[in-house]
């Protein structure tokens, strides 16, 4: 029990020191910036402030912009052992050195014992004028002392946080080149040994009524908040809102990562098929749904895909997951059987989407338009085992498949069925459970829309001064009114009521990559990171995201209103870049793509058995 009881005191102490190391040397900070707040903390803390270091630290590192945490933990450097141990008698030792006062010739602590309020005066003003030289010695060797062991923390943060990010970085690509292997080594693979896509029919849950399916059908899960999800679920009983956003139902108080939720979205989906709402088809079908958005359609394959292709890489990738939202989605996978939305992929067709031309001349199952956006949304059930089969096979001629938006969706799904393979110990490949659901868009007929950027202040600048720096970067033409950009690399600004075309200059566009080249990751590396100080867009708060299909209008108004400084309306990024990056086995940058219209949740759910 003492043994147990050590092991656990030495790995708690570990655990805090951990802790504390990860405070000071934070690996995702600016080294540099990381470097002066550690100094800032350190001076403060050795010189004579004892009750009010840490307010001080704080202060200095809002003043100058410095991430607080690192300033803060490093002022404890001094505490009292080292401050009346070490700094304080070695500041004095080298004033002394340096300014030879006098020698004080009175009893120091006989005059500090007769202290009172009514001799105070007389007291302090007597140690001033006979100990001043002593005093201003400490002044001067205390700061002389501080400077040097802020500089020595300072420096040693600074390639230690360069060390930190370094070593991040590099487990981090090793990590993205572990999960998307040589992708150009995949496809001539796919070619010369028979590797290529998989699809499966399944018997999909959906609404029995077809005039209740929009009502059903709802938005995916990830695009509204919590009280957005009960808005939307009002006056709906049988929204799907109730499943994949079941938290709208249960106390305010309750997380929505509680179990309680998972918990109640079984619930709901188990009272959906009781009452009839919902039910099985009777057998395996594949499935056709169309969107359409301002006249413009485009046509998805509703089918399963296996979780094997995920994990070989059939199934591309372009950008990482968070673990807290893949996590979330795999919960809610286990708790409720089922992948409650699809993933949506798009894949490079080869006469495949030839085959469903016959298909959607029929009448579909359901057709309706979404009042809040005016997007239609049309189903048709493929349930003849002929042209299911005719459909399957035409797809083993496409090597890969490339996620254009659901990546939590696919980790989760895929993971979900490596889970329940775990647990069966005669686990085949072959079960309900080994796939997930997907959506398969041809790339020709998909669109991504602008995903824009607007910034809540000038960093410190006024327009002039942003301009002047701006033109190093950009040929800055001013515009007649509200323009999207008219082509790649260029970048179109509002601010100060005024919009202006900014093109880079052709020296930043020389020997980029797949991903360098995109407009985003250049304005992210050579405006908002070095002028605005966004170092990642995904957590910094000067910066936010307004997706194209808001329009420049709303630009306007987030720049009019006051709320925002400026923002930077985008050329979209086009689907043959994202498949390339994909293709490369690189990663694009955070809000990246917008894709509209969203896939609704509900119309089509696939059961793991």
């Amino acid at each position: 029990m003492a043994v147990k009881r050590k092991k656990s005191e030495k790995s708690r102490a570990t655990r805090i020191s951990r802790v504390y190391f990860n405070r000071m040397f934070p690996k995702r900070m600016d080294a540099l910036q990381v470097a002066l707040s550690v100094f800032l903390g350190v001076f403060i803390g050795i010189m004579p402030t004892i009750g009010i270091a840490i307010i001080l630290t704080v202060a200095a590192c809002a003043l100058f912009r410095l991430p607080k945490v690192p300033g803060v933990v490093s002022s404890f450097v001094a505490n009292p052992l080292t401050q009346f141990g070490v700094f304080y008698p070695s500041g004095y030792y080298i004033g002394k050195q340096i300014l030879s006062p006098e020698e004080i010739k009175f009893d120091f602590l006989h005059e500090l014992e007769g202290l009172s309020f009514s001799n105070c005066t007389e007291v302090v003003s007597k140690l001033w004028t006979e100990a001043s030289g002593h005093v201003l010695a400490f002044l001067l060797g205390i700061t002389i002392v501080s400077f040097i062991f802020g500089l020595a923390f300072g420096i040693a943060a600074y390639f230690i946080v360069s060390y930190r990010k370094r070593k991040h970085i590099a487990i981090k690509n090793k990590y993205i080149h572990e999960l998307i292997s040589e992708d150009q080594v995949i496809i001539k693979e796919a070619k010369q040994k028979g590797k290529h896509m998989h699809i499966y029919p399944f018997k999909a849950l959906r609404p029995v009524d077809p005039a209740q399916a929009k009502d059903i059908s709802a938005l995916p899960y990830d695009v509204m908040n919590r009280e957005e999800a009960k808005a939307m679920a009002a006056g709906l009983p049988h929204s799907y809102l109730r499943i994949t956003r079941a938290e709208l139902e249960l106390p305010d108080s309750v997380d929505a990562y509680d179990p309680q939720v998972y918990a109640h979205a079984k619930e709901n989906l188990d009272k959906f098929i009781a009452e009839g709402v919902i039910a099985f088809d009777k057998k395996d079908c594949l499935y056709i749904y169309r969107q359409t958005m301002n006249g413009r359609e485009q046509y998805g394959l509703v089918c399963t895909v296996p979780a094997k292709d995920y994990f070989d890489n059939i199934i591309k990738k372009h950008e990482l997951t968070r673990k807290d939202k893949e996590d979330d989605r795999l919960r809610h996978i286990l708790a409720t059987n089922s992948n409650t939305g699809p993933v949506f992929l798009t894949y490079r067709d080869n006469g495949q989407f030839n085959l469903l031309k016959k298909i959607i001349s029929r009448d579909p199952v359901y057709d309706f338009v979404t009042e809040a956006d005016g997007f239609g949304h049309t189903v048709w059930v493929i349930d003849n085992d002929q042209e299911i089969e005719e459909i399957c096979r035409a797809f083993d001629t496409v090597p890969v498949s490339y996620i254009a938006d659901g990546h939590h969706r696919s980790a989760a799904g895929a993971r979900a069925a490596g889970y329940r393979a775990s647990q069966n110990p005669n686990n085949k490949g072959d079960e309900e459970y080994n796939r997930y659901l997907a959506i398969l868009f041809p790339s020709t007929q998909l669109k991504i829309l602008d995903y824009n950027r607007v910034l809540k202040d000038l960093n410190g600048r006024t327009q002039e001064e942003l301009f002047a720096e701006l033109k190093k970067i950009f040929t800055i033409t001013e515009l007649a009114g509200a323009e999207h950009p008219e082509k790649q690399n260029v970048v179109n600004m509002y601010i100060g009521g005024k919009w202006y075309a900014c093109e880079f200059k052709p020296e930043y566009l020389n020997d980029l990559g797949p991903v360098d080249s995109l407009d985003v990751a250049l304005l992210q590396k050579l405006v908002l990171k070095p002028l605005f100080n966004v170092d990642d867009p995904r957590t910094a708060k000067n910066i936010d995201f307004v997706g194209g299909i808001r329009g420049l209008g709303e630009l306007e108004k987030r720049v009019n209103s006051g709320e925002c400084a400026c923002a930077f309306a985008m050329y979209p990024t086009t689907l043959d870049q994202l498949m390339a990056i994909a293709d490369a086995g690189e990663i694009m940058p955070p809000k990246s793509t917008w894709f509209e219209p969203k896939l609704r949740d509900g119309l089509l759910v696939h059961t793991l058995d």
